[in-house]
């Protein structure tokens, strides 16, 4: 870790030490709540789960990597989710269903606290985030075909990697996992989520 990457990462847990989930939960609920609407029917929606928890004192984000043999964005890091089925019925449900299907995770029973803004992708498709907060580690079951691992990452030392790149005329960010690169819709995710977590960070009653 170079020298300027150790001073994110320090900066980070120095200011969000003190962050629980409780504290996350409230500014995320207060934000973005979670509203269940009808869908309008699009070939283009999709939602993923922004899972979080706690262990050993430390934040989690759950994150998969994909297949190399999948078609659309091949060996690259995402949330578990995928396409919007007309069975669903809202995009809520796409979500708590393909979490389950990619990593075995069963969210059923569990209160979701948030839905971040959509998010859009450069191949056009609208990405609805949803955050389950968590206080036990959840168990992750078998993963399907389209997922090669899935990751178990410190929240905060992730966000602390964000560096700022320009792709196809676009001012964009991307994180980094070790050499796993996060971009695209997965790290306009993040950057909501850190956006949040400096709300916290500053005064937990906003």
């Amino acid at each position: 870790m170079v020298l300027r990457d150790k001073f994110l990462f320090q900066l980070f847990s120095h200011k969000l030490r003190a962050v629980d989930l409780t504290c996350l939960r409230s500014i995320f609920e207060k934000n973005y709540p979670v509203v269940r609407a009808p869908v309008v029917r699009d070939s283009r929606l999709a939602a993923v789960m922004v899972v979080l928890y706690a262990n050993k004192d430390k934040i989690f984000v759950l994150m998969t990597l994909r297949s190399k043999h999948l078609k659309i964005h091949p060996g690259e890091m995402s949330f578990p989710g995928g396409r919007y089925e007309d069975n669903d019925g809202d995009l809520l449900s796409t979500a708590l269903r393909e979490t389950k299907e990619e990593i075995g995770l069963d969210l059923g029973n569990i209160s979701v606290n948030a839905k971040l803004p959509v998010v859009t992708t450069l191949t056009g498709y609208k990405i609805t985030p949803y955050v389950a907060i968590v206080q036990e580690r959840p168990r992750i079951g078998k993963l399907s075909d389209e997922v090669e691992s899935a990751f178990e990452i410190p929240l905060f030392k992730l966000l602390s990697t964000k560096q700022r790149y320009d792709d196809v005329g676009e001012n964009m960010y991307v994180f980094w996992h070790g050499a796993k690169r996060i971009w695209g819709a997965s790290a306009k995710v993040l950057q909501e989520i850190e956006r949040l977590c400096s709300i916290s960070d500053r005064d937990p009653t906003k």
